[in-house]
């Protein structure tokens, strides 16, 4: 699920310096100008499936959006009255996860279950919510995503947070706790503890937001945003890739996830620009310097920045 490329400019200073060029403008409708047009909507237009439809079709533009649609519409029809009339959240709850993990009518007897051929959502496409619909198996980005739209739609406080390459739903009880729902695991609770010994972060990141943190609304659609980032870096289409984390990062700005995959892209954009076309540094011309040593301080700062809010590299 990451990719991550560093890219060591010792030779910066041997390079006469500049002023940086700017990145590249980024057109109307672009991946970043769309994600960034659907965050800065008016706070009572946020919505979790209309978000998330908007960004799988710059995924994939044939994607169905219409059974995505209608399958929402059916099961939160159905969670609805499972929970009864004037449900308390604890009813809503129950509902919400027999709607999707018990086999019934309301699913088409097909039961939504946990994809352990890719849990992690390494292929792309498997982390879409049209494909967790289509297949019925989803992963740690799919599953939550899901859960999180029919139980906002049926009233619950939930929004997302984060663990290391992990999403899980953050629910807040009506006295103002929050719980922590395991969604590939039934959507249970799950304690700190388990989410700590199961996916190691250090206590800088909790401490820092990094990890851990319940989102807003607005956070918690930037952070679906980045399966379309990691679609572009997929892709080596990676200026645009950076110009999605900047979107991101303008609304989360203690994404370190986000921060590792702009360091990464920023590498990739190196590589294409100047290493592929330049093995030796002295040999870029000089009306190019000023872009190169831009890219070059922009990855070092996307991974020290990420460091400082307590990111570690994974073991490999």
């Amino acid at each position: 699920m990451t990719l991550i490329l560093r890219w060591l400019a010792a030779t910066l200073l041997m390079i006469s310096s500049g002023a940086a060029l700017a990145a590249p403008s980024t057109p109307a409708n672009s991946p970043a100008q769309i994600i960034r047009q659907t965050l800065l909507q008016p706070e009572s237009q946020l919505d979790y499936l209309k978000a998330t439809i908007a960004f799988e079709r710059l995924i994939d533009p044939r994607t169905d959006a219409t059974s995505t649609q209608t399958t929402i519409a059916r099961l939160v029809d159905a969670t609805r009255q499972m929970a009864g009339p004037k449900p308390t959240d604890s009813y809503k709850l129950s509902a919400t996860r027999q709607a999707i993990y018990v086999a019934g009518t309301w699913n088409y007897n097909r039961a939504f279950s946990y994809d352990l051929d890719d849990p992690l959502g390494q292929h792309i496409k498997n982390r879409l919510l049209s494909t967790y619909i289509q297949t019925r198996k989803g992963n740690c980005v799919s599953m939550p995503t899901l859960f999180l739209i029919i139980a906002d739609k049926i009233g619950l406080n939930v929004h997302l947070a984060t663990a290391p390459l992990h999403l899980f739903i953050r629910y807040t009880d009506p006295s103002g706790v929050d719980h922590n729902l395991e969604t590939t695991s039934g959507g249970h609770e799950a304690r700190t503890e388990w989410y700590r010994q199961n996916l190691p972060m250090t206590d800088r990141a909790i401490e820092s937001g990094a990890y851990m943190r319940t989102l807003t609304k607005r956070e918690t659609i930037a952070e679906m945003a980045t399966t379309v980032m990691d679609y572009l870096l997929d892709q080596r289409r990676y200026q645009e890739a950076i110009d999605v984390a900047d979107v991101i990062l303008g609304i989360v700005p203690r994404d370190a996830y986000t921060m590792v995959k702009k360091g990464s892209a920023l590498a990739g954009q190196l590589q294409v620009e100047f290493i592929d076309k330049y093995p030796n540094p002295a040999l870029i011309p000089a009306a190019l310097r000023p872009r190169y040593q831009m890219l070059a301080a922009a990855n070092a700062k996307a991974f020290k920045d990420a460091e400082a809010l307590g990111w570690q590299e994974p073991a490999k």
